[in-house]
């Protein structure tokens, strides 16, 4: 194993936060994804990894100072070297360049020791390089119990407050309150003044809690509950569910667990929603999201709200439905057109693109499968040409070709029946931006400029898929104008991409309770191609694209 970093790793963490998968080689290196595979930490409670969105979330106990966290265990994929971030590191020399099944088994000169109080990159390089983030939280349990107390008492750990409902008969007077317990934090925190010394809420009381160096400053509020909650509505989507209503406090919380039998014993553990899942809006109503749920899977939730807990319910997420195709494996000729479909039968007719319009004259087809420059399997080649002396952009999307409109117009059905919510669409592309040469109003003044490539992907309440036509100027519109429109998201790059690199685009939502009935899906080597616009040297490459549930 070999210890010894130049000074200019040291400074690659930071380059590869801002430049992720913009690496230049010319060499076809296989495509490995590295991950981090499992992790241990002293003291630790539990871990999550996230291989979706490469991070990990390990929670601690709280006894344990964060700046000074041994790592027990990390492996990753077999051959990948771990570069961890330099300053996090108590001491980055000596910290292993791989991975390691137990810090035991290496030699004393090791030292996995880091400060853990921010979120830590780590970069793991396999062929190409991959940054993944580890967090490490105390597992903080906050004890809080008053005399004659009703309900659970709400905690806001973001802003550092706290509500506790008393019975209102019983404890008429917010006087004389007997706190008989109060851990705000750290188990070995010092709280100031001492809780059970402190006995008038008729106004809120501040606490310092103190551990490991810092204090937080706590306030907690004595109440009588109000009124029974209101909610207003439940969505439910495949992994997530979302509630609003409304309150009069502010004061919010629920816990929800798993349904896996009738059996009690055998269903989940409880789980308490996070205070940063719980939006309070100045309107007097909330937002709270459910999150990390599983397809398909019942739930039961206890909603509290102003002190008063409602009657435990239920709810069904929904299956995930996915795109077929998404990965552009499949290629289908058609005669003279490539169709990136397994075929053309209702079952598996997803995709179009606009080969069958190009193809008129001769066999031109813009796009089309890529067998060799590829991730995995095949990719798709969207590649602008022109076509009898008309521009013709590479593109692909959900829906079907139309028919040719005038001397070089074309009418397209945008959209595919499509029910789910996704939270982004994820892929590989790479991208020759060529120079536009070719050019029509209300783009002239863009010929000589860059091109650039575009995708993008909305949902929609459509009945039917939108009829496109470009010799008309007829085009979906894409803004939040257009009350059709349920989510949204696009990729527009104009810089030259010569390897595979990664792409996210999440989807931003109109709202949580609409449901989709249709998604489009739309790629094009040059984003003005609809205009007649770009340039005859831009390629677009896309493979192994998919959409992402959070």
């Amino acid at each position: 194993m070999v210890y010894i970093k130049e000074i200019v790793i040291c400074l690659f963490i930071g380059i590869a936060i801002c430049f992720q998968g913009c690496i230049e080689n010319d060499i076809p290196y296989p495509r490995i994804k590295a991950e981090i595979q499992k992790i241990d930490v002293e003291g630790m409670v539990s871990a999550k990894i996230n291989s979706e969105m490469s991070t990990v979330t390990v929670k601690v106990a709280d006894t344990l100072d964060l700046r000074n966290i041994q790592i027990k265990t990390l492996e990753v994929t077999s051959g990948a070297t771990v570069i961890p971030d330099s300053l996090s590191c108590l001491d980055f020399v000596h910290f292993p360049d791989s991975g390691f099944s137990s810090v035991d088994s290496l030699p004393g000169t090791v030292n996995t020791r880091m400060n853990f109080k921010k979120p830590v990159p780590f970069l793991l390089r396999i062929y190409q390089d991959y940054l993944w983030t580890v967090s490490v939280e105390h597992d903080i349990n906050r004890i809080i119990k008053v005399k004659n107390q009703v309900g659970t008492p709400l905690i806001d750990e973001h802003n550092k407050q706290v509500v506790i409902y008393v019975d209102e008969a019983m404890q008429p007077e917010f006087s004389n309150i007997e706190i008989e317990k109060l851990q705000l934090g750290s188990s070995i925190a010092v709280t100031e003044p001492l809780p059970d010394a402190i006995h008038d809420f008729r106004r809120p009381q501040v606490f310092t809690v103190t551990a490991f160096g810092e204090t937080e400053t706590w306030t907690v509020s004595v109440l009588h509950p109000g009124d029974d909650v209101q909610t207003n509505t439940v969505s439910v989507w495949s992994k997530r569910a979302y509630i609003e209503g409304t309150t009069k406090t502010g004061q919010v919380s629920a816990r929800y667990r798993a349904i896996e039998t009738q059996t009690e014993a055998e269903d989940g553990e409880w789980e308490n929603v996070l205070s940063n899942e719980i939006k309070i809006k100045e309107d007097g109503t909330f937002l709270l999201i459910f999150t990390h749920l599983k397809p398909g899977c019942t739930y039961e939730y206890e909603l509290t709200v102003d002190g008063k807990a409602d009657e435990i319910q239920t709810f069904t997420t929904e299956t995930l439905q996915l795109v077929p195709n998404l990965s552009f494996d499949d290629w289908y000729k058609d005669g003279k057109s490539w169709y990136a479909n397994k075929d053309l039968t209702d079952a598996n007719y997803f995709w179009d693109s606009g080969n069958k319009g190009s193809n008129s004259v001769g066999e031109a087809n813009p796009t089309s499968p890529e067998n060799n420059d590829v991730i995995k399997g095949k990719a798709a080649r969207l590649e602008s040409k022109t076509v009898a002396g008309v521009f013709a952009a590479g593109s692909l999307y959900t829906g079907t070709f139309g028919k040719v409109e005038g001397l070089s117009g074309a009418s397209l059905n945008f959209g595919r029946p499509y029910s789910s919510r996704p939270s982004a669409l994820k892929g590989y592309y790479k991208y020759n931006a060529g120079t536009i040469d070719k050019a029509k109003a209300p783009y002239e003044d863009l010929k000589g400029r860059k091109d650039s490539c575009h995708i993008y992907v909305g949902l929609f309440t459509w009945d039917k898929p939108f009829p496109v036509n470009t010799n008309d100027g007829i085009f979906v519109d894409r803004t939040w104008n257009n009350e059709n429109m349920v989510a949204y998201g696009e990729l527009v790059s104009g810089e030259t991409i010569k390897d595979y690199a990664t792409f996210t685009i999440p989807l931003q939502y109109r709202n949580y309770s609409t449901k989709p009935s249709y998604i489009l899906i739309v790629a094009s080597a040059s984003k003005y191609g609809d205009y007649f616009t770009g340039s005859t040297s831009s390629v677009l490459l896309l493979d192994e694209c998919e959409l992402i549930f959070e």
